[in-house]
């Protein structure tokens, strides 16, 4: 008896499981990948395409990519602080006191507080990576949005495939 419960747990769990992945899957399968959808306590207030990131002026600066398993590596990337991505879409939505949440179209999620992205010179939305576009996942990139905390040595808190920025 106390198998039979313990199967029709896991039974009704992986169920549970299966139709998240479906809806997560349906949510984001219809997002441009080269654009970010920016949100404001879950409601879309705004969409910014590429083309309209990189007009904004992007900065080049080096970075090393620091991952489990390789060489460390120093890249040269080029992109623009999310808090001028974020007041392009809507001017004020960043201020000191809020979470921005970055979504990624592969699930991975970052939070950073609002005086985080407020910093200078310290988190980027880039495109480019050594002067070539990031790629897609399907294309064994990293983008073809990610972003990059300029001053965190490990990066931790890096969001590849970024498509949604969510502030609360």
């Amino acid at each position: 008896m106390k198998n039979k419960w313990l199967l029709a747990v896991i039974l009704v769990l992986a169920i549970g499981v299966g139709l998240l992945a479906w809806f997560h899957g349906r949510r984001v399968s219809g997002m441009d990948p080269a654009s970010l959808a920016v949100k404001v306590q879950g409601e879309e207030v705004g969409t910014i395409s590429l083309e309209e990131i990189a007009a904004l002026g992007g900065e080049e600066f080096p970075k090393v990519l620091r991952s489990s398993g390789k060489e460390p590596r120093e890249n040269m990337y080029t992109g623009v602080p999310l808090s001028k991505v974020l007041d392009a879409v809507k001017p004020g939505l960043v201020t000191q006191e809020v979470q921005v949440s970055v979504m990624a179209s592969d699930g991975y999620a970052v939070s950073y507080s609002g005086a985080d992205v407020l910093r200078p010179e310290h988190i980027y939305l880039v495109w480019l990576m050594d002067g070539k576009p990031l790629g897609s996942k399907a294309e064994g990139g990293m983008g073809p949005l990610m972003v990059i905390t300029r001053q965190d040595e490990f990066g931790q808190t890096w969001c590849k495939y970024a498509i949604e920025v969510d502030i609360r």
